[in-house]
C-alpha cells in the first residue's frame, strides 16, 4: 500500500506485553480468527509476557469476567468506551451505566485500570453528541477518582471531514480538539500524568514528545508498523513514555480490518525501532518494564 514502508520485521524472541486488546469480544462478520483460547496461548508461546484485555461496556465486560479468570498473566481493564456513549440507546444506556458503575466500585481489585474511557469525534459528529461524551468522561472521573486506578484514555480527533457544520468555529472541530478537552478535564480533576495512558495514540504528531514531558504513558498499535502516521504521532517521544498495544482485533499491522490478534504487539516493538533507530531488543525491554510498572503488574 502507498503509505507502507520497508521495516524490518519482528525479531524472533522478542518479549512483549500487548497492553490493550479485545479477548474475549463479538466476532466479526466473515470470522477467520482463531479461537479465543488458541489466541491466548499462541501469544504466550510466541514470547507474550502479560496479556490485557479491554472491556468497552458491561456486554464485553460479562465476556471478559469469565475469560480472564484463572487464568496466568493475564488481566483486564474496565472501561465506558465514548462508542458507547454514542451509540447505546437512552434506556439501555443509563440501565448498563448504573450495572457499570456499581461494578466498578465494589470490584476495583479485579482490574488494572479503568478505561478504555474518553472522547471520540470521529463517531460524535455534531456538538450535542460530542458534549454527551465529554458529560459521560467527567462521570466517570467524579465516580472513580478515589479509586487509586490508573486510566486508558481513548482520544481520537475530528478529521477535517468531520467538522460539526452547524457550529463550525467550535474547538471541537480542530484537529487537536479531543485532545484539548481531554487534558483540560484531566487537569479539573487533578489526574496526574504518570496515572494516565493515552490508547492508541494517533497524534496530531506535535503531541508524542508534548506528553511525554508531561508524564503520560502512549500506547503504540500494532497498525504503526504499516502506516506511516501512526510512527510519525510517537516518533519523538522517549522510549520511557511508550508501550505496545494491538487493539485486536483492530489495528492489524499491515491493513485496517477486523483480522489481529495480540501476538502482533511484537509488530509495535518492529515500528518503535524503526522509527527511533533502536534496537527491538532494547524496544522490548524497556516497553515491557513501563507496562509492569504502569498496571503494577504481578508476573507469574
Amino acid at each position: 500500500m502507498s503509505n507502507k514502508i520497508n521495516i524490518a520485521e519482528p525479531e524472533e524472541d522478542l518479549r512483549f506485553i500487548d497492553v490493550h486488546c479485545h479477548l474475549p469480544f463479538p466476532r466479526p462478520k466473515n470470522d477467520t480468527l482463531p479461537s479465543d483460547e488458541e489466541q491466548y496461548e499462541s501469544y504466550f508461546k510466541i514470547g507474550g509476557v502479560y496479556l490485557i484485555t479491554c472491556s468497552i461496556d458491561m456486554k464485553t465486560l460479562r465476556l471478559i469476567l469469565p475469560f480472564v479468570k484463572g487464568k496466568k498473566n493475564m488481566g483486564f481493564t474496565c472501561g465506558w468506551a465514548p462508542q458507547t456513549v454514542t451509540y447505546t440507546p437512552k434506556q439501555q444506556y443509563l440501565d448498563e451505566w448504573k450495572k457499570w458503575i456499581e461494578y466498578v466500585t465494589y470490584n476495583s481489585n479485579d482490574f488494572l485500570a479503568i478505561g478504555e474511557v474518553g472522547l471520540d469525534f470521529h463517531h460524535a459528529k455534531d456538538l450535542n453528541k460530542r458534549n454527551q461524551q465529554v458529560e459521560a468522561l467527567r462521570n466517570i472521573f467524579e465516580k472513580t477518582e478515589d479509586l487509586g486506578k490508573p486510566y486508558v484514555l481513548h482520544v481520537r480527533n475530528a478529521t477535517e471531514y468531520e467538522r460539526d457544520e452547524n457550529t463550525p468555529d467550535h474547538s471541537f472541530n480542530e484537529k487537536d480538539g479531543a485532545n484539548r478537552e481531554i487534558l483540560k478535564i484531566l487537569k479539573e480533576f487533578n489526574i496526574k500524568p504518570k496515572n494516565v495512558m493515552w490508547h492508541c495514540f494517533s497524534g496530531p504528531e506535535e503531541y508524542g514528545e508534548r506528553l511525554a514531558k508531561q508524564g503520560f504513558l502512549l500506547s503504540v498499535p500494532s497498525s504503526s508498523f504499516g502506516f506511516i502516521r501512526w510512527r510519525k504521532a510517537f516518533g519523538n517521544a522517549p522510549l520511557g513514555s511508550l508501550v505496545t498495544e494491538t487493539d485486536s482485533y483492530y489495528q492489524h499491522p499491515f491493513k485496517r480490518g477486523p483480522v489481529n490478534v495480540p501476538s502482533n504487539a511484537r509488530y509495535s516493538i518492529a515500528a518503535i525501532a524503526h522509527a527511533r533507530n533502536e534496537p527491538q531488543k532494547k524496544v522490548s525491554k524497556i516497553t515491557v518494564a513501563n507496562a509492569v510498572k504502569f498496571f503494577r503488574l504481578e508476573l507469574l
